[in-house]
């Protein structure tokens, strides 16, 4: 939050001209060429101290959204939480102009961005305002921009300041735009053509504390007559305007008609109100509906569905292919897609809870995993297996400082099962759902049968797409089925394989712990090396398998050269050496590159290729230690990939290591 001294700074006298925050100088720059100075625009807002995101543009006099219908055109979101997802970060900034060129630009209000704005609209709107200001005295010299009707007026909020967002509340056509708002920002293209853009480049000043004091107490119309019973709290409005909104479209109501209904209601009942834009999102999900035959009215249930020809939803080729193309949102980049299921499967304590503890870690911070990156936001991790002061302490360990957004569940499972599953992740909105595992939640008789085993899936896949939450389930991978088919390795039905969009496979060997993914959105990855910290509970990766398993190989041949003292043929070397043949011959040309060793001979017949040690090249050990345990210790940690014991060195012979004294830290090398 800013605080007072620390508000977004803007150099100069009250001005009125054509330059954005920048400085740049925009009334030239055309509605066809507008990245640049947009861009511009962003990164300056974002330098001086505003959270910005990208808005939805006009196009040929339409939302670029493509909805004709659209009820807040120019003015809505591109990304998913719309000004949760907004960001000062450059870097951020400027793959939204990758992924949008022509984007708008929205500043988030209250704590993200340390302001609030009143929204005077048109002439009734300023009609209010200098009622208000014979009051109470005029609004201070302060940070202003022309809008597509009327202007926005810009305030600095003292630290601590919970400024809520109202419609009207002032007065008519005067609303204000706090915690959890947005405002659309020059140089902005409104629906009509108009350019937003800034006529007043000073500083904010502070909220004038007469404002402050109407706005903390909103005036409600004399017409309002309601009681305590009739106030709609957190937690209950979405569900009270969508039932309305439903009803109303039902009886034929247009969707303008519904949002200033719901808005009114909005103003009026709810406390506190919501942002006006997610009013207007709840109107454009309703209105997708068509209205009900008044011979049909009542029956509720029709209501609520759309008319379709024999139950089909049908759309023209032609139609489909006019749609503009839609890139996949990653939560955790080209791996696991907004809106859709995944499993990560295994074989019993090889770590898929420990896996999937890292991933809700890094989404409830926004870093990395496995050097890919993941879009922040609110978990919840169910461990319907475990004891809650198992999966606290695992958290604890990874370095959970409890700030992070994640709820666990880790308590009996709810009667109602998925039922009760799916009303949390349309009442919660989290960004991950992790159900660990999945056979604790979906009750099923039969695992083997496919009819069965789809349908309890079904729900699943049908609220991921619904609210664009990421449902991952935890699963045990199949006996015998290490060397199968990837798509084939969950235990039970081929349903859950098929089902899901992405499939996790963790694998464990004597040497090391694997992780491979089947993607159908994406690219697969091929099997890579998990390296794990024992410590802290954390992952990391390797090379591919191939690549570990060729390095290994070239150790062990490395290991027979050295003994034998003498140059060997590679049909002698692939006698000795265990592994497949490719493997050997791929390791023995790597390690003659190098000059790990020397190759001698024409390699014709009568003088083949003899291959000899090389002293002076040999620096094997150079590789990521993982740590673990010798299978005669193990003990039973649940979920834990590997349990807590000293490090030994990651596939390095133990007979062969030693340290260099009086140097902590250095990388264990073979003498």
């Amino acid at each position: 939050m800013n605080e007072i001294g620390h508000t977004p700074a803007l150099a100069g006298a009250a001005v009125e001209d054509s330059r954005d925050l920048t400085g740049v100088n925009i009334s030239d720059h055309s509605s066809n060429t507008p990245r640049k100075s947009t861009l511009c625009a962003a990164l300056g807002l974002a330098k001086r101290g505003f959270c910005i995101f990208p808005v939805h543009y006009p196009t040929n006099g339409e939302c670029s959204c493509g909805n004709r219908d659209c009820a807040s055109k120019a003015k809505h979101p591109l990304t998913d939480h719309g000004c949760l997802d907004a960001s000062q970060d450059e870097a951020t900034i400027r793959s939204w102009f990758e992924k949008w060129p022509s984007t708008g630009l929205a500043i988030a209000t209250g704590s993200r961005s340390g302001v609030g704005v009143m929204d005077i609209d048109g002439e009734a709107g300023e009609e209010a305002l200098s009622a208000l200001e014979k009051t109470y005295g005029a609004l201070p010299t302060t940070l202003q921009a022309q809008t597509g009707r009327g202007r926005h007026v810009y305030f600095a909020l003292p630290a601590g300041t919970d400024l809520r967002n109202s419609a009207g509340a002032l007065g008519p056509h005067l609303d204000v735009r706090g915690e959890r708002g947005y405002v659309i920002c020059p140089p902005s293209v409104h629906i009509s053509g108009a350019r937003y853009r800034w006529t007043h480049r000073v500083k904010p000043a502070l909220l004038p504390p007469w404002l402050a004091a109407l706005l903390a107490e909103p005036a409600r119309p004399q017409s309002d007559s309601r009681n305590t019973d009739q106030v709609i709290s957190e937690g209950q409005r979405n569900q009270h305007l969508a039932s309305l909104a439903g009803s109303m479209r039902r009886r034929g109501m247009s969707q303008s008609a519904i949002e200033k209904a719901l808005l009114e209601e909005n103003r009026l009942r709810c406390d506190p109100p919501l942002p006006e834009s997610e009013v207007c999102q709840v109107v454009a999900s309703v209105a997708r509906y068509k209205p009900v035959p008044a011979s049909s009215l009542g029956s509720p249930s029709e209501a609520t569905q759309p008319t379709k020809p024999l139950g089909f939803s049908l759309v023209g080729l032609r139609e489909l292919l006019a749609r503009p193309e839609t890139p996949v949102d990653w939560l955790w980049q080209g791996r696991l897609a907004e809106g859709t299921v995944s499993a990560v499967v295994s074989k019993p304590k090889v770590g898929k809870s420990t896996f999937a503890r890292n991933l809700c870690l890094a989404i409830s911070r926004g870093e990395e995993l496995l050097g890919l990156s993941t879009r922040g936001g609110a978990c919840i991790y169910l461990a319907l297996e475990e004891r809650v002061e198992d999966v606290t302490a695992d958290f604890r360990a990874m370095g959970a400082t409890g700030g992070e957004q994640i709820l666990v569940h880790a308590d009996t499972i709810p009667a109602r099962g998925i039922l009760a599953l799916i009303e949390l992740v349309r009442e919660r909105k989290p960004v991950l759902v992790v159900i660990d595992p999945l056979f604790r939640l979906a009750h099923i008789k039969d695992e083997k049968a496919y009819a069965e085993t789809y349908a309890a899936l079904g729900p699943l896949i049908d609220v991921a797409r619904d609210t664009g939450a990421h449902i991952l389930v935890t699963h045990h991978m199949g006996k015998g089925m290490a060397k199968a088919d990837p798509i084939d390795s969950p235990l039970g039905s081929t349903a859950i394989g098929g089902a899901v969009s992405s499939l996790v496979i963790l694998k464990r060997s004597e040497a090391y712990r694997t992780v491979q993914t089947v993607q159908r959105l994406g690219q697969d990855m091929p099997e890579t090396v998990l390296t794990f910290d024992s410590e802290t509970r954390r992952l990391s990766v390797g090379g591919t398998r191939f690549e570990v398993d060729r390095q290994e190989c070239g150790e062990a041949i490395l290991e027979f050269l050295k003994a034998a003292g003498e140059g060997k043929t590679e049909p002698e070397i692939d006698d000795r050496v265990d592994g497949k043949t490719t493997l050997k011959r791929k390791a023995l040309r790597d390690l003659a590159e190098n000059g790990s060793v020397t190759r001698e001979g024409s390699g014709k017949r009568g003088a083949p290729y003899k291959y000899s040690f090389s002293c002076s090249h040999y620096i094997p050990g150079t590789r990521e230690q993982e740590t673990q345990k010798a299978p005669e210790s193990r003990e039973n940690t649940g979920g834990n990939l590997v349990p807590t014991v000293e490090q030994k060195s990651f596939l390095v012979p133990e007979t062969e290591k030693t340290h260099f004294e009086g140097e902590p830290g250095m990388a264990e090398v073979e003498i």
